[in-house]
């Protein structure tokens, strides 16, 4: 990197490590990130709600979450099985990529797995794999399923408890109460609180979002990362000649 861009170079030197490597993260939010999509989604989700007066934004926003807490109950009462649907399908697809990989057992639950011409180290008792994936995200990797299907074993009994539907029943049991309409606040003794003095300023009012000092604007206007000179490869033979 140093030798194609120096002005890269120094800007990634002078960041810790653990913000753009994920061989330096921790295994404990089982979440392989690195961009900041979640930022993006939840600014577009209060987009409206942002142009509001601060407390009127606030309740607009509060309702908005109050609504999503309520039909994510719905949803987790629908779910059926131990482990959440977008979960499951996810390991269903990493099942057929498993099918290319090759087992061989160590003992004390202890494997070696054959994965296009490199080997991996796969741990049950520890949950671990060496590719990191399995550690990082909390799904298991195609070794780890590899492993399964070699002793017979469903591969969901792999998958992090944070994923089970118990969990997600947990984590929205509570309820976010709804507020009376200020017409009905209870009267408080003292001076009533103004608004601030609203000067206009010049020229049309910005509504985009303040970027974050270092961030980097795309030039398809920030929603995407362009894919130009990429190089795709397969998902079954890691050739760059063709994408599968």
């Amino acid at each position: 990197m140093k030798d194609i861009s120096l002005d890269a170079y120094k800007w990634l030197h002078e960041l810790e490590p653990y913000t753009w490597v994920r061989a330096f993260q921790s295994d404990l939010p089982k979440c392989d990130i690195l961009l900041n999509n979640n930022c993006e989604v939840f600014n577009k989700y209060i987009l409206d709600a942002r142009e509001l007066p601060i407390l009127s934004m606030l309740e607009r926003i509060k309702g908005q979450l109050m609504q999503r807490h309520y039909s994510k109950q719905l949803e987790a009462e629908k779910m059926k099985g131990n482990i959440c649907p977008k979960i499951k399908k996810k390991v269903e697809k990493l099942t057929e990529w498993a099918n290319l990989c090759y087992v061989e057992g160590a003992g004390d639950g202890v494997f070696q797995v054959g994965d296009r011409g490199v080997n991996f180290l796969v741990d049950w008792h520890t949950n671990e794999c060496s590719c990191k994936r399995w550690q990082k995200s909390g799904t298991p990797c195609i070794h780890a399923i590899a492993c399964a299907r070699h002793e017979r074993v469903d591969p969901l009994s792999l998958v992090n408890q944070c994923y089970s539907v118990n969990m997600f029943k947990m984590a929205y049991k509570n309820i976010i109460y709804p507020c009376r309409d200020m017409t009905e606040w209870e009267k408080m003794n003292g001076p009533p609180v103004l608004p601030p003095l609203y000067t206009k300023q010049v020229g049309r009012p910005c509504k985009s979002r303040r970027k974050a000092p270092g961030e980097v604007i795309c030039s398809n206007g920030g929603k995407k990362m362009s894919r130009h000179g990429v190089i795709m490869h397969c998902n079954y033979c890691g050739e760059p000649d063709h994408n599968i």
